[in-house]
């Protein structure tokens, strides 16, 4: 099955360093003012989720797939368009505009991702200078990107039995703990291409590329 791009409402300063993340056949999601984020990439949803608090009225949305949220609800446009893709079968996604603007729309974003990676989705959120990927115990290779920092943080408590390799400071049978940011700002190694390696034992593990 095809990817699902869920677009979200966050700001994006330059869509530019988005295009190139996009394929020909991803199934396209705009929550709610992410319809916005699709104008400005060049592109048509193939569905819109909204409550339409900040997005376009539902009757200039011409042949647009709709599912129309109600304005009071226990969950976010987002999480509500993960949900339903994973219902009509998707288990690959990209989720764009989900950074910057409001912080704590940016936590909650955080938390579809988790909530993505707990019904078996592997989910990538992304933004100019960043993307994010959050991963259960197991052995892991981040392909090396030049000039990308890579940053590692526990989500959900703990990280336990970490290991990782092939950059600038390794770890062993480490723990990652929410209030200590051991893992920020590691570097690839010059030399060769070899990807990072990371395993760990226990907890979920946030894996950042980001640059300046």
């Amino acid at each position: 099955m095809n990817r699902c791009v869920i677009l979200s409402a966050g700001p994006v300063e330059d869509c530019s360093l988005l295009r190139p993340l996009l394929r020909e056949d991803d199934w396209i999601i705009a929550a709610d003012g992410g319809e916005r984020l699709a104008r400005d990439l060049g592109i048509q949803p193939n569905l819109l989720v909204a409550d339409f608090d900040s997005s376009i009225p539902p009757e200039t949305a011409g042949e647009l797939e709709i599912v129309r949220l109600p304005a009071e609800k226990d969950w976010t446009d987002t999480l509500a368009a993960a949900m339903l893709a994973l219902e009509r079968g998707y288990r690959e996604f990209l989720l764009l505009g989900c950074t910057g603007g409001r912080l704590d729309h940016t936590v909650a974003n955080f938390a579809v991702l988790l909530y993505l990676l707990r019904h078996g989705a592997a989910a990538v959120l992304a933004d100019e200078q960043n993307t994010l990927r959050l991963f259960h115990p197991g052995s892991y290779q981040i392909p090396k990107q030049p000039g990308w920092k890579l940053s590692l943080f526990p989500y959900d408590g703990d990280v336990e039995g970490i290991t990782v390799k092939n950059v600038r400071y390794p770890l062993e049978k480490a723990r990652l703990s929410p209030d200590y940011p051991l893992g920020v700002s590691n570097e690839f190694l010059d030399r060769g291409a070899e990807p990072a390696e990371i395993t760990f034992e226990k907890g979920v593990l946030m894996v950042f590329l980001s640059k300046d």
